[in-house]
């Protein structure tokens, strides 16, 4: 099958399954036409679903893509497999989960590297009692009042969007709205809109700190999900795989990796000083070098996370003792435990803490390989199909061209 139309039946098919799955895609697809077959389809059955993504996936070979491409390409389908094989209800591991849609497998974090991470937490913050009491005191102290909420985001988003556009570039006519929610289970959302456009709608519930505050424009924004969105769909003339944004594939692990392991490269180390100018000047005071030194050590912790999921679906655990481990790892309150909890457990999103345990390790390691330049490879991730497998075997082939082990990161995404 000719490559072109190819595509076309993998972008049909993820288009379908959205249909019985809503969420499954990140942002609409570019081809307005597509989206409207599909709609005006009747509701799709999955078993036909399954033999059509049996049926690309033997044509894949023959279609002639570059490598690179062709690796993509298989690990979309391999994700979406996984998802119709859990529609149509049949019984998928959580390991099997993670690693058919991911691409990568879902490893337990050490704990003497949380240890650690406490025991560095207890050095930086102000007291003598214990950690949890202390960080409860942090966070207060370091809360964004919900009055500043919106100036606060505008200014930061400012500030990245021009850093952003002098170092990556930004296509002519892309927009940010920002919009201040009550009470949401998340801290901040970007929903892509199309045309470049994006809305990130940031929850006033979630108690949004001073020091949280540039490394959540980053991840969101600049250079984050909205500049991919941006990216993707300029690249996805030339390759359209990449104007096909699945949420539980490879892709999104790569999308949430380098959506934290961007503020390694821009703003870069130093990025508390940066915060605290941007702040200062909507009358908000923040300590930035202990922000930025607090914020690194708590991705220590974010591996915490993923190992929650293991122990509730691959060990069973019940809900008060995985409660209770996200809370003494993380040092958060036994409501915000739960509150994670219930995104655990979550059908849809129970595998999803993987894309940022495996995904920020992995991608920070590649950003820095040496000898490379780390604003040139963000740019490369933004514009080129890759999988978590490339990635490594870059990194596997930089450290045995300097004679040293493959780098393999420990950490995840922050911890709140």
């Amino acid at each position: 099958m000719p490559r072109a139309l190819l595509l076309r039946d993998v972008a049909l098919l993820a288009l379908r399954l959205d249909r019985l799955v809503p969420g499954l895609l990140d942002g609409p697809v570019a081809d307005a036409a597509l989206r409207r077959h599909v709609a005006d389809e009747p509701v799709p059955d999955p078993l036909v679903l399954s033999r059509q993504v049996e049926r690309l996936s033997r044509e894949l070979p023959g279609a002639g893509l570059p490598p690179r491409r062709e690796r993509y390409v298989t690990a979309q389908l391999r994700a979406l497999e996984c998802r119709i094989r859990i529609v149509n209800g049949a019984p998928v591991s959580f390991p099997d989960e993670v690693l058919a849609s991911y691409g990568v497998p879902a490893r337990a974090g050490d704990p003497d590297v949380y240890r650690q991470a406490h025991r560095r937490l207890g050095e930086l913050l102000p007291g003598t009692g214990p950690l949890a009491g202390r960080m409860v005191g942090y966070r207060e102290r370091d809360r964004i009042p919900p009055e500043r909420l919106a100036d606060a985001v505008a200014a930061m988003t400012a500030e990245m969007r021009r850093r952003t556009g002098e170092l990556i570039a930004l296509p002519a006519g892309e927009e940010v709205e920002h919009d201040v929610v009550p009470d949401r289970p998340w801290t901040a959302f970007t929903h892509h809109l199309g045309g470049h456009r994006s809305r990130i709608a940031v929850s006033r519930s979630s108690r949004l700190r001073r020091g949280q505050l540039l490394p959540l424009v980053v991840h969101e924004a600049y250079p984050g999900h909205h500049t991919q969105y941006c990216r993707a769909a300029a690249a996805a003339a030339d390759r359209p795989e990449m104007g096909l944004r699945l949420v539980h594939s490879p892709q999104g692990l790569l999308a949430e990796g380098m959506a934290d392991a961007a503020l390694d490269v821009l703003p870069g180390p130093g990025w508390g000083a940066v915060a605290q100018e941007v702040l200062a000047d909507v009358g908000l005071a923040v300590d930035g070098a202990l922000a930025e030194e607090v914020e690194s050590v708590l991705t220590m912790l974010g591996r915490a996370r993923q190992d929650a999921a293991l122990m509730r679906h691959r060990d069973g655990a019940g809900p008060d003792e995985v409660a209770g481990y996200l809370s003494r790892w993380l040092v958060v309150d036994d409501g915000r435990a739960r509150r994670m909890l219930s995104f655990l457990d979550h059908p849809q999103w129970r595998a999803y803490a993987t894309t940022y345990a495996e995904g920020r390790p992995l991608v920070s390691a590649w950003l820095a390989r040496p000898g490379t330049d780390p604003v040139r490879n963000l740019r490369s991730l933004l514009d080129e199909p890759v999988t978590p497998g490339d990635l490594q075997r870059d990194l596997e082939r930089a450290s045995s061209a300097a004679g040293v082990a493959p780098v393999s990161g420990a950490a995840g995404g922050p911890a709140g």
